[in-house]
């Protein structure tokens, strides 16, 4: 049963989301079937053709097994396809996403925030008569009005807590989230033999936190923005409404045209939390791909957890070990982002991941966004296609540099 606002004992399930399907909900992965689903019916396609394309399992292995039978919801709770015809109908949003450089992770995930419904329209609770509530749009407030008010770090329990005891749809305004933000939340505890109803709830919004501001590990979720930059963003978030559809998938459809007007309307610079443009990182343009992997790599929260993964003191690109030439501090590196540049970090069970990080000292780090930026204008590109091609530069760059 499907929770309703301001009724408690209804439902032990926060919200519903289509769980265990971490990697297919990375930014860069969803660009990949967004490529595909452009050229190919997804209901119709069999499983290998699909695994070429994107590298992603689709299991079970067995080609008479067709994808779409276990992977619809994630294709359709992404807002990739709707079912319009019998056929997997890509959307205006996977149309922007097949486009290298169209879109950024910020601009995709803010979107989903204040498209995705409780319930979803890729679900079958969903009807049109029910009156929606915008569990990740409240997640992502919630958080941004605890930045503002000075406590940037909110564990998941708070989150889905507030959520389900508040009764809030997610698009109250900044006085309504001022009131909830100063409030302790919490979520009961459930037996063991009762599993865990909030597993859907907060595997989404580590979903969420590839936003290049966020960070998440298993427990908590951090907000690396200044807090006025935090209220800034909070103040563009408003919910997809309009007329909706009787029909889901016609509705999941409805709700992609409306993109391009949901991220125009988005306080995306962070201007204050990122004092140094993208031309002072060495982009040579500062375009808006280029300010948001900016923005990922000056996440303080993202490069605390790296270096206390990696407490590694030596550049990834020159070898260099910067606490021997300068003994009086640790290291003197920054944090690089092997990704493509509109992409944030990828996201698991675990919280943020790491992997498609490195440490380089500020010169060689600005040495490589030059190195980019010209890669790009030579190719008349925005961005890399994906993250092997991004990887494949980078290491262009270190065997240009000499580095083994």
């Amino acid at each position: 049963m499907v929770s309703q606002p301001g009724v408690m004992g209804r439902s032990t399930v926060a919200w519903r989301w289509d769980q265990g399907r971490f990697a297919f909900f990375q930014f860069d992965e969803l660009r990949k079937i967004a490529k595909f689903a452009i050229q190919h019916d997804l209901k119709a396609t069999a499983r290998t053709p699909l695994v070429e394309a994107t590298g992603l399992p689709f299991r079970p292995i067995n080609d008479e097994y067709p994808p779409w039978r276990n992977y619809s919801r994630v294709f359709r709770t992404a807002m990739l396809v709707g079912n319009i015809d019998d056929k997997a109908a890509p959307t205006r949003v996977a149309h922007f996403l097949a486009q290298d450089g169209q879109v950024t992770s910020d601009e995709y995930f803010h979107f989903l925030a204040q498209a995705f419904t409780d319930p979803h329209p890729s679900f079958q609770e969903w009807a049109s008569t029910t009156t929606p509530r915008y569990p990740l749009l409240f997640a992502l407030k919630f958080l941004l009005a605890r930045a503002n008010a000075g406590a940037p770090v909110v564990t998941f329990p708070e989150i889905i807590g507030a959520y389900v005891e508040s009764g809030f749809d997610g698009d109250e305004d900044q006085s309504s989230f001022i009131g909830l933000a100063n409030r302790a939340w919490s979520r009961p505890l459930r037996r063991p033999r009762q599993g865990d109803p909030d597993r859907q709830a907060r595997e989404s919004i580590q979903v969420l936190s590839q936003i290049t501001y966020l960070s998440a590990t298993s427990s908590e979720v951090t907000v690396s923005l200044d807090r006025r930059d935090a209220l800034d963003v909070f103040l563009s978030l408003a919910a997809i409404r309009g007329s909706e559809t009787s029909d889901s998938e016609a509705e999941i459809t409805r709700r992609a045209s409306l993109f391009e007007g949901a991220v125009a309307g988005l306080e995306l610079d962070y201007s204050k939390t990122v004092l140094d443009q993208a031309l002072e990182a060495g982009f040579a343009e500062g375009t808006r791909v280029e300010r948001t992997h900016v923005v990922l790599e000056r996440n303080a929260a993202v490069r605390n957890a790296f270096f206390n993964a990696h407490p590694t003191a030596n550049c990834d690109v020159c070898g260099r070990d910067t606490h021997q030439e300068y003994p009086w501090v640790d290291r003197v590196l920054d944090i690089h982002h092997v990704l493509p540049l509109c992409s944030g970090t990828r996201s698991s069970g675990e919280g943020t991941t790491l992997t498609d990080l490195v440490a380089v000292c500020p010169t060689c780090h600005r040495a490589v966004h030059r190195y980019y930026a010209k890669w790009m204008k030579e190719r008349d590109r925005k961005d890399f296609h994906d993250g092997s091609e991004a990887r494949e530069i980078y290491d262009a760059v270190k065997r240009s540099r000499g580095t083994p």
